[in-house]
């Protein structure tokens, strides 16, 4: 791998060249390495194209600045993220829906970058001059953990406003590390099909891995499933593919069935972004003969945190045991360890733990990282998510799970899907209650049954029927109530 001379300090760079030696773009420079738009890079040509790229972000990014992407499923944004390394300037993953979006100027901003790829053109964005002192600058906290910024990934936005995760070089290093140790081999005969976002922590952390097990990854366009999407992946012999339950559910939603209707040679199936239970995956995947492995981590952690194997005699309702190198326990509210089996919030450790957030001081990095999620352990040591807190609601002194409610709600008949919203954070607030109906459905009886099946009475305060019911970019229910959002 030749090198590229950067920029600033060692202390800018460290961990990045163990992250790159990870991926070892240097390795089998003829073998494919990307396939997107029926072209095919191999891996030298993308080692080529990211040291062509990382020598123009480091003349034009200042130390403690970013590059920011906008993810367009090509080529050159997988290479922009390895010449983010390669410069030892962080990469800004913008959750934004292309170059219009409205959001796209005040997140650049926000994130300090200097340049944005857009399309695979970068483009000056105006920024001013870097601040070490700024708590914003990509610089703050990295003597604490003793490796720089690498990349600037944002939370789902589900019950607020998406915030900046600032992960280090050694982050992704030690998450990809546990990812390769947690799953079996891959062959050279396999196809990665990525149908996720690269903005999305999952989905850059299985195009990372696949970089670093020598495997070809497929970009595909990133949205709902369609019969063109499961014909590009049969054209290329997916036999890997990584997505979330939402994607399965969609799929069977609209008659679509992985290896049946697309991706026949599909072997291996990767989920995280939400729950499935072993039941439901036969539902949704009927007769699927493959390995599949069910995860569950957070963007505060790099990635993934626990990982089960189908069939590897784990409980099946639970993501299995914590990734290597992991510490998982549950803690009540004043974050005391809870004892087996009962629920409270997921507390984890882990090298894979960021920096901190963005505009933030950074974290201690020997202290745990405490989530919203709720859980439990089981006697052998495995994870079972139960819930999250935002999906809680405390309501007249009783404390309601909002997801048993839509449960409730979505068995009424002609109701496809329910969303129950809190006006505010506030305890007591009242909710409104979201209906998606089935085609031909009477829209009135519908809102009465609705209404019926809600516990406690009092709860929602208004029926409404909508088109569709808003998810993040992975399928997540947002469930962010009508509050300002945050500013920086």
């Amino acid at each position: 791998m030749r090198d590229v001379a950067v920029l600033g300090s060692t202390e800018a760079t460290v961990g990045h060249g163990a992250l790159l030696a990870l991926l070892g773009l240097d390795a089998d420079p003829g073998s494919a390495a990307v396939i997107a738009d029926g072209v095919t890079t191999t891996r030298g040509r993308l080692a080529a194209l990211s040291e062509e790229l990382a020598a123009e972000i480091a003349e034009r990014v200042q130390p403690g600045h970013r590059v920011g992407l906008v993810d367009g499923g090509a080529v050159r944004d997988v290479a922009l993220v390895l010449g983010a390394l390669r410069a030892g300037r962080p990469v800004a993953m913008l959750p934004v829906h292309g170059p219009d979006d409205p959001a796209l100027d005040e997140l650049a901003g926000e994130a300090r970058c200097d340049l944005v790829a857009l399309g695979g053109n970068l483009r000056a964005t105006g920024a001013g001059p870097a601040d070490p002192d700024d708590p914003y600058d990509a610089r703050v906290g990295t003597s604490l953990g003793g490796s720089a910024e690498a990349v600037l990934l944002y939370t789902s936005g589900t019950t607020s406003r998406p915030r900046g995760v600032r992960l280090s070089a050694a982050n992704v290093a030690s998450n990809l590390t546990a990812m390769l140790r947690s799953t079996e081999p891959w062959t050279p005969a396999d196809r990665l099909g990525q149908v996720l976002s690269l903005t999305h922590s999952f989905g850059l952390s299985m195009v990372l891995l696949a970089l670093a097990r020598r495997v070809p990854v497929v970009l595909t366009p990133c949205g709902p499933p369609t019969r063109t999407l499961m014909a590009t992946l049969d054209e290329h012999e997916v036999t890997l593919l990584a997505c979330v339950p939402y994607f399965l559910r969609l799929s069977r939603r609209r008659g679509l069935v992985l290896g049946r209707d697309g991706a026949r040679r599909l072997r291996i199936l990767y989920l995280a972004g939400g729950g499935i239970h072993d039941d439901e995956l036969d539902e949704v995947l009927p007769g699927y003969p493959g390995a599949t492995y069910l995860m569950y981590g957070f963007t505060e952690g790099t990635a993934r945190v626990a990982v089960r194997r189908r069939g590897d005699g784990a409980p099946a309702d639970s993501v299995g045991l914590p990734l290597p190198g992991t510490h998982v326990d549950v803690v009540d509210e004043l974050g005391a360890p809870l004892p087996l089996g009962e629920v409270g919030r997921i507390r984890v450790s882990s090298p894979g733990l960021m920096i901190g957030y963005l505009g933030q001081p950074p974290r201690d990095p020997a202290a745990p990282h405490t989530t919203t999620d709720l859980g439990r352990l089981g006697p052998a040591g495995d994870l079972f998510v139960t819930g999250r807190e935002a999906e809680m609601h405390n309501f007249r002194g009783n404390r309601v799970s909002l997801v048993a409610v839509e449960a409730r709600v979505a068995e009424v008949p002609g109701v496809l899907e329910a969303r129950v919203q809190p006006d505010t954070a506030e305890e007591d607030s009242a909710c409104v209650l979201r209906l998606v109906l089935a085609p031909g459905a009477d829209a009135g009886p519908a809102r009465r049954l609705a209404l019926a099946a809600v516990e406690p009475r009092g709860l929602v305060r208004d029926v409404q029927v909508v088109d569709h019911l808003e998810t993040t970019r992975s399928g997540k229910a947002v469930r962010r109530p009508a509050w300002p959002a945050a500013t920086s």
